[in-house]
């Protein structure tokens, strides 16, 4: 019996009678063709409505753009000229139907080659803004000059440039050219560059404050990154692989060499953002009363010890102590090729660099050394560097040196510091359980952090007699001179950073100290692995930051590397390097240009 369900007894039946199965499946694909054909053509008319939508689209934000692009050449700026200073200034005007936000004015006084901003949280529609040339002159960063209070100098051209959001866009204007501003190159040392990778990101705070992309490119070392930003600067080409930067992430001992070559531009702060940056961060970045970089981060060098290999009670108050406590470390744990103390020197290599002064600092001051006789900082000497002559520092330097040979592998040396370590072997031998305790800059405890170590963090304990004074540094964001969206990146980046949150967000991303004071603050209550780096950021020795820093450098490391490797006597080889850094900052101990 054959029902209407096709039940498995009704299949069964089915396929015992002959040719049936053949049958059916001429049948079934006579049936089938017409739906097939029908397939075709839903599935091309559904590529045809989706091509059409996509068109659409397509058509609808070429409309939204162009109707953007109008709205935006319709808002006016310009200084305008009249009467007196109470009427004349940069004018900004909006004639557009639309509402502006975050609008940053610039004005470039000729008369000074001084640049001074303001931001306009909002620009309605139809609404005017004077920013009158008193208050513009009030704030920029320059020693004041009669000409300010004259008439014929309000009258004067002033450059007027303005950057503003439009929705979800981001424009700059100046004079008549508009430009929609969409991404932005960023060149970084590659430790920095991972963080900043993200600080920018496409889900990072600043990307929900900016429709601007940000693309960072990393270099293996800072001192590659200088050289890039050299050749670029002399020949106007990146390295290959490599785009034109707006931006270049540095150290501020840059400064007096980018500011000598004018590659850099001033990147103008609001008083109220610059007043929430730490004033030894601007005064770095500063060369004759200017700010050239924007800064973003302070760094120093503390001890760290693995609590799992060296014990958790306190940290050595010496530096002879923390090798005795690392090399017992190293013999009771039975580690094969370890370092009581990791610290990175580093032979020479090609590009001209060996050893590494920044992270000896502590040991080479508190034995009495001093970086050619500088005593002080610009910020702790009223604004000009204090050298002692030659004759009052050159034997406390070279008897400092004597003192760290002691520590090398030479005829004499403990062996406590191997000159051949370097910044590739250091972090490595601390991360792999092979180094107890290791001295190094604040880039190491993301790592420390990944590797979810046990660690304990205190000041470089000193080597001689003497403070351990670490060496600081400030990390700035230079706004390369020749950056295809300058305006963009000069203010778009200052305002983000002026922000009191943006060095949170910073230190949320990896422990790095913040530059912004609130910021430095919270963070050292909350973390006791980086407030050491925070307390020596406080009361370290700002680095100089002459021309000829490069230099100078390499004399010391290479000086380091001498000294620690035993080749030659140690007090003739800082003999030879005293005298030769004397005569090389002869001109940063000659009178500063007014």
């Amino acid at each position: 019996m054959i029902t209407e369900s096709a039940s498995g007894l009704e299949l069964l039946a089915k396929s015992q009678v002959p040719g049936y199965g053949a049958a059916m499946r001429s049948l079934d694909y006579a049936a089938v063709l017409p739906l097939l054909s029908n397939v075709e053509v839903v599935a091309s008319t559904v590529v045809a409505v989706c091509t059409a939508i996509t068109g659409a689209i397509a058509l609808t934000r070429a409309i939204r753009s162009n109707q953007r692009t109008v709205r935006a050449k319709n808002l006016k700026i310009g200084w305008q000229v009249d009467s007196g200073p109470d009427s004349t200034g940069a004018l900004v005007l909006n004639e557009s139907t639309a509402t502006f936000q975050k609008l940053v004015v610039t004005v470039t006084c000729g008369a000074h080659l001084r640049t001074a901003r303001k931001d306009i949280a909002v620009l309605k529609a139809g609404d005017a803004h004077l920013w009158l040339s008193d208050d513009v002159h009030r704030s920029v960063r320059s020693r004041p000059s009669p000409a300010d209070a004259s008439t014929r100098h309000h009258g004067t051209p002033h450059d007027v440039q303005i950057t503003f959001r439009d929705g979800k866009g981001y424009w700059s204007l100046h004079e008549e050219r508009l430009d929609r501003v969409r991404s932005l190159v960023v060149w970084a040392e590659r430790t920095r560059a991972r963080t900043l990778a993200r600080y920018f990101g496409s889900s990072s705070a600043f990307r929900r404050k900016y429709a601007v992309s940000v693309r960072v490119e990393s270099f293996d070392r800072t001192e590659a990154l200088e050289e890039a930003l050299t050749a670029l600067v002399a020949t106007g080409r990146p390295p290959r692989g490599y785009h034109v930067p707006d931006v270049v992430a540095g150290p501020h001992d840059w400064i007096g060499r980018v500011v000598q070559e004018g590659s850099v531009l001033e990147p103008p702060f609001s008083p109220a953002g610059l007043a929430r940056i730490s004033p030894v961060a601007v005064e770095a970045l500063t060369s004759q009363d200017q700010l050239y970089a924007i800064p973003y981060v302070f760094d120093s060098v503390a001890l760290i010890r693995n609590n799992a290999l060296a014990g958790s009670g306190p940290m050595p108050t010496t530096f002879a102590g923390a090798v005795r406590a690392g090399d017992a470390a190293v013999e009771a744990k039975g580690i094969e090729d370890g370092t009581g103390v990791a610290l990175q020197v580093g032979s020479p290599d090609p590009a001209g660099n060996a050893g590494d002064p920044y992270h000896m600092w502590p040991l080479f001051s508190s034995c009495g050394g001093t970086f050619f006789g500088l005593r002080g900082t610009p910020s702790a000497t009223g604004g000009t560097d204090r050298f002692e002559d030659i004759s009052a520092w050159r034997e406390n330097f070279v008897s400092a040196f004597v003192r760290l040979s002691g520590l090398g592998t030479g005829p004499g040396g403990s062996g406590a510091l191997n000159p051949d370590i370097g910044r590739a072997e250091a972090l490595p031998l601390f991360l792999e359980g092979r180094a107890p305790f290791l001295v190094c800059s604040s880039r190491a405890l993301a790592s420390i952090k990944e590797q979810r170590m046990d660690v304990s963090v205190a000041a470089v304990p000193p080597l001689g007699d003497g403070q351990a004074v670490s060496m600081v540094s400030v990390y700035g964001f230079y706004i390369y001179r020749g950056a295809p969206n300058v305006p963009a990146a000069r203010d778009l980046v200052t305002s983000y950073l002026s922000q009191p949150d943006a060095g949170e967000d910073l230190n949320r991303l990896q422990q790095l100290v913040p530059v912004q004071e609130e910021a430095m603050g919270t963070v050292a209550a909350r973390d006791a692995v980086l407030r050491p780096y925070i307390d020596q950021c406080g009361d370290g020795q700002v680095m100089p930051s002459w021309p000829e820093m490069r230099a100078a450098w390499q004399l010391l490391g290479h000086t380091e590397y001498k000294v620690l490797a035993g080749e030659g006597d140690p007090r003739a080889v800082a003999g030879e390097a005293a005298e030769a850094g004397w005569e090389l900052l002869r001109e940063a101990r000659g009178p500063r240009p007014t």
